[in-house]
């Protein structure tokens, strides 16, 4: 253990010699009067200080450590590291800090110390900055200025007791923090520029804030320099986006350390002289936000810009222009002046030298025209720029005779009408009095605006040669001839032509005639109007065709005529529309006829003429079944010439029409709609019938021959033979001795009938075959049904009477007990235990359904009295009207 201390403490001392050996003599006391300055408006701190003169060795480098605190609670709030390399002659030095917290919203303290490899001194004294205080709200700082785009941190300042309720900037309220006591922040981002008065910032009421600006920096670029007047200078520069700073904070210029005047914005005046060769110029731009300076190398005598020449005057036809100079330097230098002359909108740019030039003669100008004058100039030597433009001066040159008019003529039956272009102003040369027209013997003067003159009643059988001249102050125009042909113009065929971009591109061919040219004029198909015209050089045989008055839609007439020595020769004429439209007429008179079973008529008469806005090339006729609306069809009409198509193929229904041109814009002119019913027709029901007939007449003779070799069958199955009752005077015989006669049957084969009464009259059913005969309701049968109503008869009873009234035939006359048969031609009535054989004289009648009320009367009565296997035999007595008794 003695050995590790001892060890130990000899380590401890030789490090000890070591570090002594490096720095010998090393002592910091640290840094010396220290002194703290601050200001308010850049809330900045400035620290001073200087090294200790006692101390034994100066360091190579010393670092001074500045701690920046919050004195009430000794918050470090910035720290830095400054290097200094101190000096013999000044141990003095110097430090600076801007604080982001106004420094008015709490105290600061600030302390330094020197620290020189792993040696440190103590800390100076704190130096301290007192923050503000009041008895009501106050923000600070107060009116800054800040640069868009950045954080700035304001502060409220509350009095005592107070409590704080908000702050706003620019009325939005903003989240805020607690620095210490009574003192609290917020921290805003400028996101936009200030208007030109500032933005407010308050505290618990608009009555306690401050106002702040907020803008850019000064963003001037391209700096250049020159001279005027060859004793000044003068440099421009571009100042780039406006700093939305005013007033005292607006951007402040200095040219070579000089200020320039207060309303400087883009330029800047100083007297120099200019004979000092190159030279360098610097401006300065600084607001409150920041510094820019612009630089730029030039001699001023390589630059020279010259100002605006003075007192401009012209006059004449060839016109004098005189101007005078401001500055007698000009007079000796060499330069070159650039005269503009301005007339109705055309600009003529004219160049002139000369030392020292003040006038120059303008030839070439058009007679009795206005024109406006203006003159700047340049050095021709080391030429920098354009001077400035000179005032305008205005005059008026003198008239002269005016050009040759452009005439033509317009043939219509036997008049003809001279027609001639107006001259412009560049060809009037003057103001035009009036025309002259001479043809033959005879002249006539035409006063404008007037520009055609008619000549009427001419005679075809001779030619006209007419003269036309325009006069003004100063003469005649040279005479324009143009000779009317003798004969009409012959009809030509016309071809169809489609402009494109407002115009027409005509081509023809070429006329072994056209001497002098062609000329083209035009005018609407359809309309009555002067024609336009364009004369084209001799050897050309295109032109493009454009006029102010054409119209889209407008069919026009362009004819093309060779010119000739002697009247102009109608060459090639065209028609067509500048652009087609879709037609805006309708088509006319639209018909639909029924010819035969499946065949209708469509006629239509078409667009007329004056409506066509576009060349038919066919026509479209739709049409639908109305009860099938859907099922519309198309059909096509390859003629662009109105007329009539048959439609075949349509079967009888109702169907509605339609027709429409077709152009190359489209479809149009929709006609109105017709309607047509189609019927079946007589002609075709005479085949329809015979085929019928013919066809029922096969099927007869078929079923008769059928028939006819099965009739056996069919006899036996649906006609069987009914023996016919007959009466024989032998089947009466008197009884003997009580004045009674026995009525005899003969014996025979017995058949069936059922007679059905009517059951609410006779009050009992109808009687049921209950051996599969069935009850008889259509009685047209009448004897095979009396023998089976017999039968039943027979099996039910064998007594009874039967009684026969002559005197109430077809109407029953007595009540009767059991069932009863109505005969129409006997009324008998029979009970239901009487059996009949055979009804023997009569057939009963079928047709009645109801039984009919027996009434009293005479009644024959029959007995039966022998009977065998054919039939019955009977008795029967003639009795009285009186009821039978038993």
């Amino acid at each position: 253990m003695l050995v590790f201390l001892l060890w130990a403490s000899l380590f401890l001392s030789s490090l000890q010699e070591q570090n002594g050996q490096d720095a010998p003599g090393v002592q910091l006391s640290g840094p010396q009067n220290v002194s703290v300055d601050y200001d308010l408006k850049d809330q900045r701190i400035s620290v001073t200080w200087e090294d200790d003169p006692s101390s034994s060795r100066v360091p190579d480098k010393l670092i001074y450590d500045v701690e920046v605190l919050l004195t009430v609670n000794m918050t470090e709030v910035h720290s830095e590291a400054v290097d200094v390399r101190p000096t013999l002659t000044s141990r003095k030095y110097h430090w600076s800090w801007t604080s982001a917290l106004p420094l008015e919203c709490t105290s600061h303290s600030v302390r330094l110390r020197s620290r020189y490899q792993n040696y440190t001194s103590q800390w100076s004294p704190l130096q301290s900055i007192t923050g503000s205080a009041s008895s009501h709200p106050q923000v600070f700082p107060r009116s800054s200025v800040v640069q868009v785009d950045s954080n700035f941190t304001f502060c409220c300042i509350l009095g005592p007791g107070q409590r704080l309720e908000y702050m706003k900037y620019n009325n939005i309220l903003m989240n805020t923090t607690h620095i210490i006591d009574q003192s609290y922040a917020m921290v805003v981002h400028m996101q936009s520029p200030s208007p030109p008065s500032c933005i407010n910032v308050y505290c618990n009421s608009p009555l306690y804030g401050t106002c702040v600006y907020v803008g850019y920096p000064p963003g001037d670029r391209n700096l250049v320099c020159e001279t005027r007047d060859l004793e000044s200078v003068e440099c421009h520069w571009d100042t780039g986006r406006p700093t939305n700073l005013t007033k005292q904070r607006m951007t402040r210029y200095h040219l070579n350390g000089r200020a320039c005047p207060n309303r400087t914005v883009s330029n800047c005046y100083q007297t120099v002289r200019v004979d000092q060769g190159e030279r360098n110029w610097t401006l300065t731009a600084r607001n409150p936000l920041g510094t820019l300076e612009l630089r730029d190398t030039a001699d001023l005598k390589k630059r020279v810009r010259l100002l605006a020449p003075m007192e401009v005057v012209a006059s004449g036809v060839n016109a004098s222009v005189q101007w005078q100079w401001e500055r007698p330097q000009y007079h000796i230098l060499l330069m070159v002046c650039q005269v503009q002359l301005n007339h109705s909108g055309h600009i003529d740019m004219r160049n002139y030298s000369g030392i020292g030039l003040r006038s120059v003669v303008l030839h070439g100008l058009a007679p009795a025209q206005t024109y406006t004058v203006q003159v700047c100039c340049g050095l021709k030597q080391h030429f920098w720029k354009w001077g400035d433009w000179s005032e305008g001066s205005t005059f008026k040159t003198e008239e002269d005779i005016p050009e040759a008019l452009d005439v033509w003529m317009q043939i219509e039956g036997n008049q003809t009408i001279i027609l001639w272009k107006p001259l412009t102003v560049n060809q009037s040369h003057g103001q035009i009095k009036d025309y002259e027209v001479t043809w033959g013997r005879q002249e006539t003067i035409v006063h404008p605006p007037q520009n055609d003159f008619l000549i009427s009643d001419r005679s075809t059988g001779e030619g006209h040669r007419v003269t036309v001249t325009a006069k003004n102050s100063a003469g005649s125009s040279l005479p324009s001839i143009i000779i009317i042909p003798r004969l009409p113009h012959r009809s030509k065929s016309s071809m169809k032509i489609v402009g494109s971009d407002g115009g027409f591109n005509l081509s023809w061919s070429a006329s072994p005639n056209a001497s002098c040219g062609y000329v083209v004029d035009w005018c609407p198909t359809h309309t009555k109007c002067r024609v336009e015209w364009v004369k084209v050089p001799a050897g050309i045989t295109r032109a493009r065709i454009h006029s102010a008055s054409f119209e889209e839609g407008v069919r026009y007439t362009l004819s093309i005529f060779a010119c000739t020595p002697g009247a102009p020769e109608l060459w090639e004429r065209r028609e067509g529309y500048v652009k087609e439209c879709l037609p805006k007429g309708q088509i006319q008179r639209l018909a639909a006829e029924q010819h035969g079973s499946d065949t209708v008529l469509i006629s239509w008469t078409g667009i007329p003429p004056e409506n066509q806005t576009a060349f038919i090339h066919g026509y479209i006729i739709y049409y639908f079944d109305t009860s099938h609306p859907s099922s519309m069809r198309i059909f096509n009409v390859t003629t662009d010439e109105p007329g009539a198509k048959n439609l075949t193929g349509i079967p009888v229904s109702s169907y509605r029409f339609i027709v429409k041109a077709l152009t190359s814009v489209g479809e149009g002119g929709d006609s109105s709609p017709v309607f047509l019913q189609m019927n079946p027709q007589t002609d075709q029901l005479i085949p329809v019938i015979i085929i019928s007939l013919g066809s029922a007449a096969c099927l007869l003779t078929l079923v008769t021959i059928l028939c006819y070799r099965n009739w056996k069958c069919v006899k036996e199955n649906l006609h069987p033979e009914i023996p016919k009752p007959v009466w024989k005077e032998e089947w009466l015989t008197p009884l003997q001795g009580t004045g009674r006669q026995i009525l005899y049957v003969d014996p025979c084969q017995p058949s069936e009938i059922d007679i059905v009464c009517n059951r609410e009259q006779s009050g009992e059913a109808v009687l049921d075959n209950n051996a599969g005969k069935g009850a008889l309701t259509n009685t047209n049968s009448d004897v095979p049904a009396l023998h089976g109503y017999y039968n039943q008869l027979l099996s039910k009873t064998t007594s009874g009477h039967f009684t026969f009234s002559p005197h109430t035939m077809g109407s029953p006359s007595s009540q009767l007990s059991g069932t009863v048969i109505q005969n129409p031609s006997y009324n008998l009535e029979v009970q239901a235990s009487l059996d009949m054989g055979q009804s023997v004289g009569y057939e009963p009648d079928m047709n009645s359904f109801s039984c009919p009320n027996p009434e009293p009367h005479n009644a024959m009565s029959y007995v039966p009295v022998e009977t065998d296997s054919w039939g019955y035999k009977f008795q029967y007595h003639i009795e009285d009207s009186s009821p039978l008794q038993e």
